[in-house]
């Protein structure tokens, strides 16, 4: 295997604590595009737990590698995600809801892994013309035609590149203003939302995931693009320990919105935030379970004991330390 930059090893020292056995890590030396893309590398993880991270094209080992080892960490440490719990007869618009759901997250993701890499000197300046070079390689310039279904890949090519490339100031997409204004112009404003928002713990994270959905809505009004993120998808909670004694009413709204439950024979009701409005988990109960007595007493129990019975997954934020 090639030598890795030694904060990159430390980086795979961490990750490997999460496994039985070390990550794999395959590299195909052979293949060298001077292009770096999010592909470049690919991470699997089996049933049994054995970790596999192959790296398809070697131009910059380290920061291929990176950029995986960190998606991998964020996982162990169980940072929020996002998912679905429902579906509806479409199962296009189901399969499109979730790879924008995903393309916003990858987004926040992508904001923590730059700047890991930044601070440990994995980014040159050879690095960001080669990141460059495979967004531009894969966002068609736009036409004269309002929606020529590249809308949407160029909308997230681009706020990746801004995220990965320094912002809209930077001389990296000066470019970008000519090929892809109106298209720029949104990845901008979405962009911005990563930026006001402190993403260096996990509740910023989450948040930040959910005012890009708000924002995603408020800039596509031109092209009739209205998503229900809040009822369709997931965005796992963060929770602090006060929080999980409280009890279930006073943290979450439980709603039957109308999508069909994934677990058949059962009814789907959305637990959404009380304070953001976004589905934090999914409570698929028999029918004879959904009596008002029932939802009665589910909402005065502690939510922990909610979340335990129902299996669901959190980030529970722990008290700071003086």
């Amino acid at each position: 295997m090639v030598e890795l930059n030694p904060q990159v090893q430390e980086l795979l020292d961490q990750a490997n604590q999460g496994f039985d056995t070390p990550i794999n890590i395959k590299v195909d030396e052979d293949t060298k595009s001077g292009v770096l893309r999010n592909d470049n590398g690919d991470t699997e993880v089996t049933r049994d737990g054995v970790g596999t991270i192959t790296i398809s094209d070697s131009t910059n080992v380290d920061y291929t590698l990176s950029h995986e080892l960190w998606h991998l960490l964020l996982q162990e440490m169980n940072y929020p995600t996002t998912g679905t719990a429902v579906h509806t007869a479409n199962k296009s618009f189901d399969d499109q809801m979730r790879a924008i759901a995903g393309a916003l997250e990858s987004a926040v993701i992508h904001s923590l892994v730059i700047s890991w890499q930044m601070d440990n000197n994995i980014v040159t300046p050879e690095v960001l013309t080669q990141v460059r070079k495979g967004i531009e390689e894969d966002t068609p310039v736009e036409t004269d035609v309002k929606d020529d279904g590249e809308v949407l890949t160029r909308i997230f090519n681009l706020l990746d590149g801004l995220v990965l490339l320094g912002g809209p100031e930077s001389d990296l997409v000066s470019a970008w203003y000519t090929k892809y204004p109106v298209a720029l112009d949104i990845a901008t404003k979405l962009f911005q939302v990563i930026q006001d928002t402190d993403i260096q713990d996990a509740r910023g994270y989450r948040a930040a995931i959910v005012k890009l959905f708000n924002k995603f809505n408020e800039v596509m009004v031109a092209f009739d693009i209205a998503l229900d993120f809040a009822g369709f998808i997931v965005v796992t909670p963060v929770l602090s320990t006060r929080q999980l004694r409280l009890s279930l009413n006073q943290i979450y709204q439980l709603q039957d919105i109308g999508y069909t439950s994934n677990k058949p024979h059962t009814i789907a009701y959305d637990a959404k935030g009380i304070q953001d409005g976004q589905t934090a988990f999914v409570l698929q109960l028999a029918k004879n379970q959904t009596s008002p007595e029932f939802f009665q007493k589910l909402y005065a129990r502690p939510l922990r004991d909610v979340l335990d019975e129902y299996e669901i997954g959190f980030y529970e934020r722990k008290p700071e330390t003086k």
